[in-house]
């Protein structure tokens, strides 16, 4: 077996475990020497010039990065009192265009063109931005004529395989045009034989502008000279947060191509200020180490059932995981760290412990009696009497405190059809909803998707929202 990774600190452990499994060695070999150096550079959003923040030799370059973080104390100010380059003012409109027509992204591709750095990446953390930027750049075009004809044809060869319906869709039909001018997007979204002929063609060097999300970095042998990076920030489910260092190695490893470019070069866009402490992390910083997940699931236990004929046990498969392995090499350290703790905690004065105690239990027993004339103070029959539109409250959902709000409605929930008691059934059915309009964080309206309201961060501008 052999194993390829660019982005695992802890090979030598995943070593161990494969030697632990088999019975066996396994050799690791490892190097952080990069055949082609890479430079980093840095465009402000609304501004104008690169900034190289780490030279080929990673050099981190602070005088340059200050210099950058100027840019933004310049930019002018809006009527709305927001900076050009702001995140909120200027970030999606400065990016995918504005109204004098030309975009932050077409002007540095037609740069990287002109000083003949293509092909190149151009990585996006959504789909639907992936197809508007090369959608913007209607007025641009890589090929010669004898380079169309290639790609017509291939393009011909390629939809063959589908059948009369689909070729008609317009995801096949929007595609042929950006491919003859060397433009092309590859996402999830697209269809398998689409994608394929995207990777052909790159290979080919027939495309030479590509706009792509993050899983073209993972698993295909595709570099380019140029790598740029639309946004330092990416929606995880939960969050934006900025990329970590081991997505940012991954996807900056397309640039650069062994043999053919002394250097590769890496462009990064940011809307807003940057700590240097978190560009340093990102750019040099070393990828996070490879932890298990694993989670025996009622899903696995049927497909060893089903698959294995009862080969492997649950027990089995979870002994030999690399999640146990893992727990059971960090065992002894943990045993070790409670015993200095236990004797630590031995070595203390354990005068006024009672007297502690005493005072534990009357502070949990003023909560108890705060939570009890909270309860009272709530219930409908007391709270409804306030409760009108435009009453100012202090909201607190569990240990979120949202701070004031203002009544916007209160209406009655609909009581559920239950089987309990008529009693019972009447004390339980008496909840309201009310409507409340707060400072919510803008960040889940950034992605597009909805998720549970919070508080805005510190810092944060935010939006006002009703919520329920």
């Amino acid at each position: 077996m052999v194993f390829l990774s660019a982005t695992m600190s802890n090979a030598t452990e995943f070593a161990e475990w494969i030697c632990n499994l088999h019975k066996q060695p396994c050799h690791v070999v490892y190097t952080d020497f990069r055949p082609t150096p890479l430079q980093h550079y840095m465009f402000p959003i609304g501004g104008s010039g690169l900034y190289l923040v780490v030279d080929e030799n990673d050099q981190f370059r602070e005088d340059n990065f200050l210099k950058l973080q100027d840019t933004f104390a310049k930019q002018p100010i809006q009527p709305d009192g927001r900076k050009g380059g702001g995140p909120k003012a200027s970030g999606r409109i400065a990016k995918c265009g504005t109204a004098s027509g030309t975009s932050d992204i077409y002007r540095i591709v037609k740069m990287i063109m002109e000083h003949k750095f293509q092909p190149v990446i151009i990585f996006s953390f959504s789909r639907r931005e992936c197809e508007h930027h090369a959608m913007s750049m209607s007025k641009l075009d890589f090929n010669t004529e004898e380079e169309k004809d290639n790609i017509e044809q291939v393009f011909r060869s390629a939809i063959l395989y589908l059948s009369e319906e689909d070729r008609g869709l317009p995801a096949i039909e929007l595609m042929l045009p950006l491919l003859k001018r060397g433009i092309a997007v590859h996402h999830s979204g697209l269809l398998p034989i689409i994608k394929e002929l995207v990777e052909v063609l790159f290979q080919e060097g027939l495309v030479k502008a590509l706009f792509a999300t993050e899983t073209f970095a993972m698993g295909l042998n595709m570099p380019a000279k140029t790598v740029v990076f639309t946004s330092v920030k990416k929606w995880d489910g939960d969050s934006n947060r900025y990329i970590g260092s081991g997505e940012y190695i991954q996807m900056s490893g397309r640039a650069g191509r062994r043999g053919k470019d002394e250097r590769g070069i890496c462009v990064i866009m940011i809307d807003e200020k940057m700590e240097m402490s978190v560009i340093k992390d990102m750019v040099l910083g070393k990828p996070a180490p490879l932890i298990s997940t694993f989670r025996l699931s009622y899903y696995t236990i049927l497909n060893l059932l089903s698959r294995a004929e009862g080969q492997f046990t649950a027990e089995h498969v979870i002994r030999n995981s690399f999640h146990q392995f893992q727990y059971e090499k960090a065992l002894p350290e943990v045993v070790q760290k409670i015993t200095s703790l236990e004797n630590e905690a031995s070595l203390l004065d354990s005068s006024g412990e009672n007297d502690l105690a005493e005072y534990h239990k009357l502070v949990l027993d003023i909560s108890e009696l705060e939570k009890k004339i909270m309860s009272e103070m709530i219930r409908p029959e007391r709270a409804l009497l306030y409760l009108v539109p435009g009453r100012l409250v202090k909201v607190r959902d569990g240990s979120t405190d949202w701070g004031w709000g203002v009544v916007v409605n209160v209406v009655k929930k609909p009581a559920a059809s239950s089987t309990l008691p008529p009693a019972l059934s009447a004390s339980r059915g008496n909840n309201y909803i009310v409507d409340t309009l707060l400072h919510c964080s803008s960040s889940s309206n950034e992605n597009g998707s909805r998720s549970k309201p919070c508080p805005p961060h510190p810092g944060e501008k935010g939006e006002m929202h009703v919520v329920s």
